[in-house]
């Protein structure tokens, strides 16, 4: 097998396809990362997926305990497999093809050409009546055509009709229609077109070539695929040399073509792409009923694309709820649960996230001797990017707290770890407290937090604000802190902006105000109870009983 003639064929669903050719001994990592040699960017892909190797001339893939498996010609593998040319490798809904550019009709393109040719063009509504039902197709169909036609035409839409029953992946699917078309009509050259989501340009995503025709890449003319796509049209050429109404718009194919046709994808008023089929110096054209045959393949196609693509979306949102569930019990399993009694202290905390996860976060941390260290904070944003900073963070402020008192200097450490990690483009709010459960001693930082109130037992308040930046904009932000004494009595409450910036039906915020009459009023209850009690409150006050925003209070009291 020689080294230098092989090459994969690259899908990846909603890209153009990508040929990587394999030169040299190798190894050859494949993967999401670009500093892999075979990039395959797709969240399915891990960073360091599989890599290629060659071993006496041949050529073996071997997975690299991916998160999702690589597969060979459908079969997982569990470990090195040698590989021959044609094997299809699967990662997800990404299909790689070993060695595919010595086969015929690998890629198509779409491109403003010059050559002219005679063009018909069949509104669907001509095709179909008011109804796109296949039994309206076969009727009108059934008109003025010979009986074998006839007997062609029924054939063919039974047989579709049934090919398209079963489920497949999108990408399987998208390449099943074109080999299906090919195979009905024996097209030389099958083409299917999806337009792009963003900019409406035609993508191509599947393309099937039989026989000898080059192997040259298939050109197919935009402004005919825009007219069946924009006109809702049939589009049949024959003779593809003469016709002067498409001269000036550089329309049909580059190459001699004697007959081509090109019908949308489309259900009701829904077009999403287009199908294209030719057949290269044929010695008969196609004619009409090839075209009827041609649109209703296009239509079951489509109809069939779009229940895919629905049955996959539910999928995905399915998968992805189940990994916010997890994620959530991974999150709340590293919150405090039972409240931390260092007497005369007693602390206590509650995280109620808007979503399955959240980017709030409370901790205690119990270090040498009588000293507690409560940390609040809050990662900017929502979701699995949120929880995932979040869980980082957690990590981060106990190995600091556990190795460095100072707390200036641990929340220094901790803004350059997190910028390194965000690059500016998140940031957290944060509030470290250390306590000496002996003394009464408290010292602070605040990076950009809510103060937490100190509430005295005679009913004043504090608000803790001394500190510095939020942490990952600046890297080299600085810090300070400060000090305060807890007397008996005195209570500490920590919270997420979830508590002040709730809304009501009035479009109402919580506010500070309403916050610090409530810690007044309960300046007796226990750290449990009042954390409860807090939150309970917040959710009454908020529009349709529940946040916006995740919810988190952390309380302090000195018996």
């Amino acid at each position: 097998m020689g080294q230098s003639s092989q090459s994969l064929l690259i899908r990846v669903p909603g890209r153009e396809p990508e040929i990587v050719r394999l030169q040299g001994e190798g190894p050859f990592p494949l993967g999401r990362s670009p500093e892999n040699k075979v990039v395959v960017n797709d969240s399915a892909v891990s960073r360091k997926h599989a890599e290629f190797s060659v071993r006496d001339g041949e050529y073996w893939i071997e997975d690299l305990k991916s998160k999702n498996g690589t597969k060979v010609n459908g079969t997982l593998i569990q470990g090195p497999r040698r590989l021959s040319p044609g094997d299809r490798i699967d990662i997800g809904p990404c299909q790689i093809h070993f060695s595919r550019e010595e086969e015929p009709g690998t890629s198509a393109r779409v491109a403003d050409t010059k050559a002219p040719g005679t063009v018909h063009a069949v509104p669907l509504a001509e095709l179909v009546g008011a109804s796109p039902s296949a039994t309206s197709i076969k009727a009108i169909a059934a008109v003025g055509t010979s009986p074998q036609r006839i007997a062609q035409f029924l054939q063919s839409a039974d047989r579709v009709g049934e090919a398209l029953l079963a489920h497949k992946p999108i990408g399987d699917l998208f390449q099943f229609i074109v080999d299906l078309t090919s195979e009905v009509l024996r097209s030389d050259r099958t083409v299917l077109l999806m337009r792009g989501s963003s900019d409406g340009e035609f993508e191509v995503k599947a393309v099937k070539q039989r026989g000898a025709t080059g192997g040259q890449p298939i050109i197919v003319s935009r402004s005919i695929a825009r007219r069946a796509a924009e006109d809702r049209a049939a589009v049949l050429t024959s003779d593809a040399q003469s016709d002067e109404r498409f001269r000036e718009k550089q329309s049909v194919i580059r190459q001699r073509i004697h007959s081509a046709m090109c019908v949308p994808l489309w259900r009701e008023d829904e077009v999403l792409g287009v199908l294209y089929a030719d057949n290269v110096a044929a010695p008969l054209p196609f004619e009409e009923t090839d075209l009827r045959i041609l649109t209703l393949i296009g239509h079951l196609a489509a109809v069939k694309i779009l229940e895919t693509k629905a049955f996959e979306e539910l999928q995905r949102q399915r998968r992805m709820e189940e990994d916010l569930k997890r994620a959530a019990g991974i999150q709340q399993s590293l919150l405090p649960i039972d409240p931390l009694l260092r007497p005369p202290f007693s602390i206590a905390g509650r995280n109620v996230p808007s979503s399955d996860v959240g980017g709030d976060y409370f901790d205690f941390v119990v270090g040498e001797g009588q000293t507690v260290t409560v940390g609040l904070g809050d990662v900017a944003g929502k979701g699995m990017p949120a929880a995932l900073l979040m869980t980082n963070l957690h990590a981060s402020v106990r190995a600091h707290v556990e190795s460095e008192p100072r707390l200036p200097v641990v929340m220094g450490r901790l803004n350059r770890s997190i910028h390194k990690v965000v690059r500016g483009e998140r940031f957290i709010t944060l509030v470290l407290i250390a306590i000496d459960c002996t003394t009464g001693d408290l010292r602070y930082v605040n990076a950009g937090h809510n103060p937490p109130y100190l509430v005295r037992a005679s009913g004043e308040v504090e608000m803790l604000s001394v500190g510095g930046l939020l942490l990952g904009m600046f890297p080299e932000a600085g810090y300070e802190s400060a000090a305060v004494q807890m007397s008996p009595g005195d209570v500490l409450v920590l919270y997420s902006d979830g508590v002040t910036e709730a809304r009501n039906d009035r479009e109402e915020d919580f506010g500070e105000e309403r916050l610090m009459a409530f810690l007044r009023e309960n300046r007796t209850l226990e750290p449990v109870p009042l954390a409860e009690e807090l939150i309970r409150v917040v959710h009454e006050f908020s529009s349709e009983g529940k946040p916006a925003d995740d919810v988190t209070v952390a309380v302090i009291r000195r018996d």
